[in-house]
């Protein structure tokens, strides 16, 4: 059984490594795209990749937090850059950031197919599962959108993807703010009850009371817990 347990856990690690390696692939390849081909829904997209990729390999909690406080710094770039451009539309290369963006859909299909094996035993797997089914979606919103440019010459269609991704990457941002946030405030982990924590352990025999309890996160999926008990 221990054996069983081990090996799914390395398999669901590994699982999470090479999706963090195609993702940051995606986030280079996009970036790039999106600078030659004048994108800002390309961008966005990228922009948008990377907070994922921060949410599955971030470690240190602080580190979280800064990333998240500047993803959301940036997204708002994003939203006035989406303003301006619609303002005066840039000359968008729409035949390149068709390319890329659909490069982009391949890399997030295949790393939905292989998290998909592990979502059901491992939460991490899960999350980063949710993750890349987002990404999937903002990159089918770019190709929808370069496809619209392509046949119709509509280049405003560009920015106002752009900024609806920028507002998913603020969505994002946030919860992973807030989180940390939490956590170096030792707040209580919302999947805690500290009244059934409390009861589960009057329950013990000879415990005749409990107070002063606190729960709280020292690390992602690491908990403690102090109370005075009688």
């Amino acid at each position: 059984m221990g054996t069983d347990l081990a090996l799914s856990s390395r398999a669901a690690e590994r699982r999470l490594w090479i999706a963090l390696s195609v993702s940051l692939l995606i986030v280079i390849v996009e970036l790039f795209g999106g600078l030659l081909g004048q994108s800002l829904a390309l961008l966005s997209d990228s922009a948008h990749v990377l907070t994922d990729v921060l949410t599955i390999g971030i470690a240190e909690i602080f580190a979280a937090l800064v990333n998240g406080s500047t993803l959301i710094a940036v997204a708002l770039v994003i939203i006035y850059q989406a303003y301006l451009r619609l303002l005066q539309p840039p000359r968008v290369q729409a035949p390149l950031v068709l390319t890329i963006a659909s490069l982009g859909l391949l890399g997030n299909l295949a790393m939905a197919g292989l998290l998909a094996q592990g979502r059901k035993t491992s939460l991490n797997v899960r999350g980063a599962f949710l993750h890349v089914v987002g990404d999937t979606l903002s990159s089918l919103a770019v190709i929808i959108s370069s496809l619209i440019i392509i046949l119709a010459g509509y280049n405003e269609i560009d920015p106002l993807v752009g900024a609806l991704i920028g507002v998913l990457i603020i969505r994002s941002a946030y919860g992973l703010v807030r989180d940390s946030t939490n956590i170096l405030l030792e707040a209580t982990p919302k999947q805690f009850r500290l009244e059934k924590v409390a009861e589960a352990i009057r329950s013990v025999d000879g415990v005749k009371g409990v107070h002063d309890l606190h729960v709280w996160t020292i690390t992602s999926g690491l908990y403690a817990l102090s109370g005075h008990i009688t």
